[in-house]
């Protein structure tokens, strides 16, 4: 009796942690305007199935997100909450998941209290409310680690090996670093053991089903495999990325809890939060008594892809911590399990600790609310109020197309103005690379009104606008900028 009303009360508090993290969500899903990056996401997503397939092939990303996109506008519509609400689903979704994957690890206390920190981690809300893939992504990550909490324990439960092998496809068809989740896997079943009592067929990593599994995972994944090697030849669209250095890792936590890179604190606050989470992985490790060894399993999923990216990206620059977002999910669980293993049932200890976390990550969605700052709606608004029949719309860098093309409202399709860098068609230029919309010279304009779209400050674009163009209007708002030239 006393176990199902712990149960009950479980329930309900991880249906309130889902509640919160819903709402929070909720209320910044309209915050900020669409974004180029989602304005891509829009432009490609509004195509047919097929289009898509082809328009990823020639982007950097897989087709999974836009795909799903795809139908969910059909759907819902195309407005700001409805674009972005897939990836709200997602990040909600994301908080009763690691509750049960907790739950079956360690405990349904340590489930609930990462429940809480799922729900509130301002790196994964700010993820939620962004028309991309990361959210979708990490639900798919979290199906393949439960998967293997299920199978480790019951290695012939074949649902779980399918389980397993869909989600890797899934999220491989979402994000290639999905494969860096694989890895952390592989890594995991084979330090579980030590070498001298690994089995073939009984061993879980050389197992038939385990096998079978990630072939079946990779044959799915198959038709997409000549697409993703011309991505990788190419290397397109990464170029924007710099290379990593010793304070990556110190950022990257700052960012997953803080939604700030922490370099304003005092020098000593911003090393020993990092450390302190080192701290807490120790604190697992140490008090695993499972017979898998789970706090293992937690470890290498939240850091192990996320060091091999840094690693590589000392070199060849591939990290960006938005990639991340799944392993973000792996921290608040071994958070929470370092905290119910510290307080050693102690309510007083264990809410003071709680409460300490989430006292970052509160002000972490602070954050992320005053940093949700662009403004292209507000100026394509001014553009759209004042456009005249025979105006030209025209962006003046690619950078600006995608979001002012979601809010373009005038008869007249936008144009891109690209100088004597013409997009090669590929990366985001994908999109474009078989439309009429390329301007590449001013002066091919003779006569009429222009709105030249871009950013604030003093840009080359604007600096470039021939002597007989008359500036009649300038606007800004956020960092977007729209000016309403004379040609005369």
């Amino acid at each position: 009796m006393l176990v199902h009303h712990r149960s009950k009360i479980n329930f309900i508090l991880v249906g309130l942690a889902t509640l919160v993290g819903a709402v929070v969500r909720w209320a910044l899903i309209a915050k900020s305007s669409i974004w180029h990056d989602e304005g891509f996401s829009i432009m490609l997503s509004l195509r047919t199935p097929i289009e898509i397939w082809a328009g990823s092939a020639r982007d950097v990303h897989p087709p999974m997100y836009y795909e799903l996109l795809h139908y969910w506008m059909q759907l819902f519509g195309s407005s700001v909450s409805a674009i972005r609400s897939l990836s709200v689903v997602a990040g909600v979704l994301i908080i009763p998941l690691s509750f049960l994957i907790v739950k079956k690890m360690f405990g349904a206390r340590a489930g609930v209290l990462t429940a809480f920190f799922v729900a509130l981690s301002p790196f994964l809300i700010r993820y939620s409310i962004e028309a991309r893939m990361y959210g979708v992504l990490g639900v798919f990550t979290l199906l393949a680690l439960y998967a293997v909490v299920i199978l480790v324990h019951h290695p012939k439960n074949n649902w779980a090996y399918l389980l397993y092998a869909l989600a890797v496809a899934a999220g491989l068809y979402t994000h290639y670093f999905m494969a860096l989740a694989v890895v952390s896997f592989w890594v995991y079943l084979m330090i579980i053991q030590k070498p001298h009592n690994w089995r073939f067929n009984k061993t879980i990593f050389l197992s038939m089903r385990w096998w079978l599994a990630n072939v079946f995972a990779l044959l799915l994944f198959l038709p997409w495999i000549p697409s993703m090697i011309a991505q990788f030849r190419r290397a397109q669209g990464l170029s924007w990325l710099t290379k990593t250095n010793i304070w990556t890792f110190h950022d990257t936590i700052w960012q997953f809890f803080a939604f700030d890179s922490g370099r304003s604190l005092y020098s000593f606050i911003y090393i020993l939060f990092p450390l302190a989470i080192i701290a807490a992985v120790i604190v697992v490790i140490y008090n695993d008594k499972t017979k898998v060894h789970y706090s293992r399993l937690l470890v290498v999923y939240s850091f192990l892809p996320l060091a091999i990216a840094i690693l590589v990206s000392g070199f060849k620059p591939i990290f960006h911590e938005r990639y991340f977002a799944f392993v973000v999910a792996g921290m608040c669980m071994l958070i929470a399990v370092a905290i119910v293993n510290i307080s050693r049932n102690k309510k007083v200890i264990l809410s003071i600790l709680a409460l300490g976390i989430l006292s970052i990550q509160i002000l972490g969605i602070r954050n992320v609310y005053s940093q949700s700052s662009h403004k292209m709606q507000v100026v394509m608004d001014q553009l759209n109020r004042g456009y005249q029949a025979s105006d030209m719309v025209l962006a003046a860098e690619l950078y600006v197309y995608f979001d002012g093309s979601y809010y373009n409202k005038s008869d007249q399709k936008m144009y891109l103005y690209t100088g004597i860098n013409k997009p090669n068609g590929y990366g985001e230029s994908g999109l474009l690379y078989d439309k009429s919309v390329y301007l590449e010279s001013y002066d091919d304009i003779e006569n009429g009104r222009v709105w030249l779209i871009g950013k604030t400050g003093e840009q080359d674009y604007y600096r470039s606008v021939p002597d007989n163009w008359k500036l009649l209007e300038q606007y800004s708002a956020g960092y977007s900028e729209v000016r309403l030239y004379q040609v005369q």
